[in-house]
C-alpha cells in the first residue's frame, strides 16, 4: 500500500490518511471515500512533489478480487528493494534505542548532540524513512514498547538481508523454501504489532517486505495462511525467538540447497505423535496411514459435496482433540473461511491439499504437503 508524508499535514492527519489506505484494501465503501479525498487534498504536494490527490485515490483493490489483487500486488513489488530494507530497519532500529538513551540522560550533551547529528546525517541517504522515534510531536512511548520495536526492526532487516543472501546463493530456486516464507510474513507482521504497542500504524519497510512477500507467494503460487492479514497479528513479544527460528531455517534451507541434508527432519518424524484430522470428499479411506506416519490418531471425516458443512466443522474443530487438520477435500470459500477460523481459534494448524486429479490421499503425499506448508512450525 503506499504511504503518505507531506510537509503540509500534521503527524495525525498522516496516520488518518495511511489508516484509511489500509482499510481500503478490504473496503469498497472506503475505497469510495478516498477517491472523493481527491478534491479535498486539491493541489497539494508531498515531499517528492507528487500529488497527494493522486496516490490518494489510488488503493490496492479488495483482496476478495484475487486477479486484481495480484496484479497490483505484482506492480507495486517490482520496486522493492531488499537492500534499502535492510539499511532502513537498522536505522531505526538504531534509531530507536538511541531515542531512549537521549530521554534517559538528565540533560543534552556535547556527545549526545553529536551522535543525533551524525545519525540524521545518514538518514539522508535513506529513501521514504520516517524518523517518528526522533520527531513525533507525541511522546515517545515506553521504554520497553520501543525497545521491542527495536528489535522487531533487527529481525526485518535479518529476514531481507537472508532473502538477499538465499537469492545470490541460489537457494531461493527455483520456488523460495515455504518454511522462510511464513516466516518473512511472522517478521512484518511483528512489526506491525510491535507498532501498534506505541499507537503507530504502518511502516515503510514492513509495508516492503510485505510486498515482496505478497509477490513471492502469488507468483510461486505458495500458500501462506498466517499473519498475511490485519486480524491475524503475530506475537511481537516472541521476536527473539523469533530471530533464532530465521537462522535455523536458513540454514535448513543452505544445507538443502548444497545437497547436504543435515538436520532435516523427515515428514514422519514430523508427524509423530500428532492427533489429526482429516476432512476428505466421500471414497476410499486409506490403510496403514497411523503406522506409517506414527500418528497418535487418525480421524476420518467425509464430506459430502455440495452439502451444507458448517455443523460439521463446528462440531469437529471445536476443541482440543486434534493438533493438525487436514482439508483433502473442496469448501465453498464461506465454508473455508469458517474453516480458518476455526483452526485458528483452537490452536489447530492446518495444511490444504491440493487437487489430487481423483487420486486417493496416501500417506507420503500428505506427510510430503505437511512438511512443505507447515515444516518449519512443526519444528519449532
Amino acid at each position: 500500500m503506499d504511504s503518505l508524508r507531506s510537509p503540509h499535514l500534521a503527524d495525525d492527519l498522516h496516520l488518518l490518511l495511511n489508516t484509511l489506505l489500509e482499510v481500503g484494501q478490504e473496503r469498497s465503501d472506503v475505497r469510495a471515500a478516498l477517491s472523493h479525498l481527491r478534491a479535498a487534498l486539491g493541489g497539494m504536494e508531498g515531499e517528492d512533489g507528487e500529488s497527494l490527490a493522486q496516490r490518494t485515490i489510488t488503493p490496492h483493490p479488495s483482496q476478495r478480487d484475487l486477479q486484481r489483487e495480484s496484479n497490483s500486488i505484482v506492480q507495486a513489488s517490482v520496486d522493492v528493494n531488499l537492500g534499502l530494507i535492510v539499511k532502513r530497519a537498522r536505522w531505526k532500529s538504531e534509531a530507536c534505542r538511541f531515542a531512549i538513551r537521549r530521554r534517559g540522560e538528565a540533560s543534552s550533551t556535547e556527545a549526545l548532540a553529536a551522535e543525533e547529528s551524525a545519525l540524521r546525517a545518514r538518514r539522508e541517504d535513506l529513501e521514504d524513512c520516517y524518523a517518528w522515534m526522533l520527531d513525533s510531536p507525541r511522546p515517545l512511548p515506553e521504554d520497553k514498547h520501543v525497545e521491542e520495536v527495536a528489535l522487531c526492526y533487527d529481525v526485518v532487516a535479518r529476514a531481507a538481508e537472508l532473502c538477499i543472501e538465499l537469492e545470490a546463493e541460489g537457494a531461493l530456486s527455483p520456488v523460495p523454501a515455504p518454511d522462510l516464507l511464513f516466516l518473512l510474513a511472522e517478521s512484518q507482521s511483528s512489526l506491525l504489532t510491535a507498532l501498534a504497542h506505541c499507537e503507530l500504524r504502518g511502516d515503510s519497510d514492513q509495508r516492503d517486505l510485505f510486498l515482496w512477500l505478497k509477490d513471492q507467494t502469488t507468483r510461486h503460487r505458495v500458500y501462506v495462511d498466517r499473519h498475511m492479514r490485519l486480524d491475524d497479528p503475530a506475537d511481537s513479544a516472541k521476536v527473539l525467538e523469533l530471530r533464532d527460528r530465521l537462522e535455523q531455517a536458513a540454514k535448513r534451507i543452505r544445507e538443502k540447497s548444497s545437497g547436504g541434508g543435515a538436520g532435516v527432519a523427515t515428514p514422519n518424524i514430523l508427524l509423530a505423535g500428532m492427533r489429526i484430522l482429516v476432512l476428505a470428499a466421500t471414497g476410499p479411506k486409506p490403510e496403514g496411514m497411523v503406522s506409517d506416519l506414527k500418528l497418535d490418531t487418525l480421524r476420518w471425516v467425509e464430506l459430502e459435496e455440495g452439502a451444507p458443512v458448517g455443523e460439521v466443522l463446528d462440531q469437529e474443530l471445536n476443541g482440543e482433540e486434534h493438533d493438525l487438520a487436514i482439508l483433502a477435500t473442496r469448501l465453498e470459500e464461506d465454508d473455508y473461511a469458517r474453516f480458518k477460523g476455526l483452526c485458528a481459534a483452537s490452536d489447530i494448524l492446518f495444511v490444504r491439499m491440493p487437487p489430487g486429479d481423483g487420486e486417493a490421499l496416501t500417506a507420503e503425499g500428505l506427510a510430503s504437503e505437511c512438511e512443505r506448508q507447515i515444516g518449519e512450525r512443526l519444528r519449532a
